[in-house]
């Protein structure tokens, strides 16, 4: 791959990683809800669920229906449980603003990896790129394997630095409410992201 395939590959997964979505949404109000450290699992997680997206694409279309199609369901439940129990923790403990970066116990790396792998794999937006969207670019079932290392590296790199400029940034606006009342405020307001966001993923 030449220099500009790589520039324009960039520039799509960019424009396609960074538009609103459930993803999106869902690092936000973790972020304003646990900090952006506490966030990073989940954007791993992220970021396995779209090399794995990637490599099914790879594979073709007859792979991804065969891999998904009876899974897909199930991680959309999952992946829409994780968030809403989150949200409703972070509600319960939003009148507590002593407890500024955790709406509960707070959920580990681990758990955050799962949930944002979850997400990814059930996430319609997501499929659509990988298999619509990305191959208008990058013809994926003929790369060498140098090219297909240089397509994951782009592709994860991009997606981790939208994900974490996004954590970052929702987290920095946490930090400016320093009164108990707009930490309430924030908190509850990052709750009914995250249970909305759930709900739109379970029902959609």
């Amino acid at each position: 791959m030449g220099f500009d395939q790589v520039l324009l590959l960039a520039s799509a997964c960019f424009v396609a990683m960074a538009s609103p979505g459930p993803g999106v949404f869902a690092v936000v109000s973790r972020s304003m809800a646990i900090g952006s450290r506490r966030t990073m699992g989940f954007i791993g997680g992220m970021v396995l669920g779209d090399l794995v997206l990637l490599g099914l694409a790879m594979s073709g279309l007859a792979a991804v229906a065969t891999v998904l199609g009876d899974v897909f369901q199930i991680l959309t439940y999952l992946a829409a449980a994780y968030l809403i129990h989150l949200g409703v923790g972070c509600w319960r403990h939003a009148t507590n603003a002593a407890s500024l970066p955790s709406p509960s116990p707070s959920p580990s790396n681990a758990r955050g990896f799962v949930g944002g792998f979850a997400i990814t794999l059930s996430n319609p937006k997501t499929i659509l790129f990988y298999m619509a969207f990305l191959p208008a670019f990058v013809d994926l079932s003929h790369l060498t394997l140098p090219d297909t290392v240089l397509v994951a590296l782009v592709v994860g790199g991009v997606l981790f630095g939208v994900m974490t400029t996004y954590s970052v940034a929702s987290a920095t606006a946490r930090a400016l409410f320093r009164s108990p009342r707009a930490l309430m405020i924030l908190n509850r307001t990052a709750a009914c992201l995250m249970v909305a966001t759930g709900l739109f993923i379970a029902f959609r």
